[in-house]
């Protein structure tokens, strides 16, 4: 690896303090023999004999892959942020209990709530009890059979006690070992359509 531009300050700092008998951690840019800028994450260790600090290697790792995966996971989270934000559908994840873990500015005007207020509430705040028996039966077959339900309407109480018609489609979230985590869906408000039917 060559050390080389700004780098090379911060290179010289690292060394004098391992030198100094001090164990370093850190990351930086390095740029390969054939040119190529990398990202590398680095140990720096003294060499002792006797109590006395005779010299001192480093141990560098290549982490670039994981930079520019790091990046693309960034990109990809804003990406998927804009587009739930702009959508006029409500969108929504809830835990295995039925409470919001997170959800879209389209479902706070939906229900009525602030962002602070809807956080971690559970369908039951919102809906009567023969709703919250038609949702509970519905979240718990697409949790037996794992197969998403893509159109089912319910009747929500609005913050300041209003009535609105809700049509949803919800899957099954898991986590990356494959485990039943939650729910994920789409709510649009079709009130307007019910009264005209």
């Amino acid at each position: 690896l060559i050390v080389g531009g700004d780098h090379i300050e911060k290179a010289s700092a690292y060394t004098k303090t391992t030198l100094t008998g001090k164990t370093i951690q850190g990351s930086a840019q390095r740029r390969r023999k054939d040119g190529v800028l990398i990202d590398v994450r680095f140990n720096g260790i003294p060499i002792t004999v006797d109590g006395e600090v005779i010299g001192a290697y480093g141990v560098y790792e290549d982490i670039t892959a994981l930079i520019q995966a790091e990046a693309a996971l960034r990109e990809s989270e804003d990406k998927y942020r804009t587009i739930l934000e702009s959508i006029e559908d409500g969108y929504f994840e809830v835990d295995i209990s039925g409470h919001l873990t997170f959800f879209n500015d389209s479902l706070c005007e939906i229900l009525g709530y602030s962002n602070d207020e809807l956080m971690g509430m559970n369908n039951r705040q919102y809906t009567d009890e023969e709703n919250a028996k038609k949702l509970y039966q519905t979240f718990n077959t697409v949790f037996t059979t794992e197969k998403p339900d893509k159109g089912f309407d319910w009747e929500i109480i609005r913050k300041d006690g209003s009535h609105r018609y809700i049509e949803a489609s919800i899957s099954l979230r898991k986590n990356s070992e494959g485990q039943q985590i939650g729910f994920r869906g789409i709510a649009r408000d079709v009130s307007d359509r019910k009264q005209a039917e």
